[in-house]
Formats: C-alpha cells, structure tokens, sequence
C-alpha cells in the first residue's frame, strides 16, 4: 500500500482520494476494486516512465519515499516489507514539503491516518537519523555528490528537489524514529 499511496501523492489525489474511499473493499480484497487500484497505479508509473524514457528527470518522481525508504530498509536487514519502507519515508518526505511551506501539515495527518488504517508503520525504531542519512548518500539517487530527493508542492504532485539538507532530512525522520 506504500507503493500505492505513493503513486496517488505524486501525480493524482482523485486516485489518492479514492484509495480511502474503497478502503473497506481493498482490504477485503475485493477482486474489481483491486483490479482498478492495481490497473491505476500502472497507469500512472507508465504515463511517468513515458514522459522521461531516458530517465533525464521526471522519472525519478516514481522515488517519493524511496529516497529514505531504502535507507531504512536497508539498515533494516531488508526485515521490513518494502511498501512499508515506502510510506514511512513519504512521512518523512511529506514532512520536508510541509516545513517548507508547500503543504499544510494536515496532508501529513491524513497520509499518516490513511496508513494507519491500512494497518502501516508509522515509526521504526533501532535506527539513527545520522545512519540513515549516511546511507542515502550511497543511493542510487545521487546525482553528483547531490541528493535527488523528491517532494510534494501539493497532493498529487511532486516536483525533483536538489537542495534537500541533511538537517531537513533530520527533521523529517524525527517525525517516524521512534
């Protein structure tokens, strides 16, 4: 569901809105209702991978969440599912866009309630924000000794950032290290 969410966030908040919406039928997983949740998010991933086929840019919206995700799941042991890696790194992120003034901290409460309802972790625990941010800078993310992270301008859509620090990372990941 990280994944899910995640693609709703970056390029469509109907898709993202209707996630809530048909919670009760996704998760008792309702075979229709499924099927256009799973036929939407590829939708969206291929209209992003279309747009940018040579990976110049765009593309690298698909890492909403990635960027600290994968540094949590890999200091993790690769122990935790990776849609779960995901979403706590879309709190993070979606933190970095509301200390910044691009969204209201209100986006953050309801990504955080959604996940919750969809039975996701909100905060992981054993790691350190410096552990963390280390390991990103040996993503595949990098792009010239700069970190390309992603963020929110708004709910369903995502802009490339370059300028991303490590003490708005730090201040990200406090909202999920517990």
């Amino acid at each position: 569901m990280g994944e899910v969410l995640k693609s709703g966030l970056i390029r469509d908040a109907r898709f993202y809105e209707w996630t809530i919406n048909h919670m009760s039928e996704i998760q008792e997983r309702i075979y229709p209702v499924l099927v256009k949740m799973v036929r939407k998010c590829c939708e969206i991933k291929a209209a992003v991978v279309e747009s940018d086929p040579t990976e110049q840019g765009e593309r690298a919206l698909l890492n909403y969440g990635h960027t600290l995700g994968h540094a949590i799941e890999k200091l993790a042991g690769f122990k935790l599912m990776h849609g779960h890696c995901v979403g706590l790194g879309c709190i993070a992120a979606m933190g970095i866009s509301a200390a910044r003034g691009a969204l209201p901290e209100e986006a953050l409460t309801n990504l955080k309630e959604r996940m919750e309802r969809f039975h996701m972790p909100l905060t992981v625990s054993g790691l350190s924000a410096e552990d963390i941010i280390e390991t990103t800078k040996s993503d595949k993310k990098m792009d010239s000794g700069t970190i390309r992270f992603v963020l929110l301008e708004e709910v369903g859509k995502a802009y490339l950032d370059r300028t991303v620090t490590d003490d708005e990372m730090n201040a990200g990941l406090s909202r999920i290290l517990a």
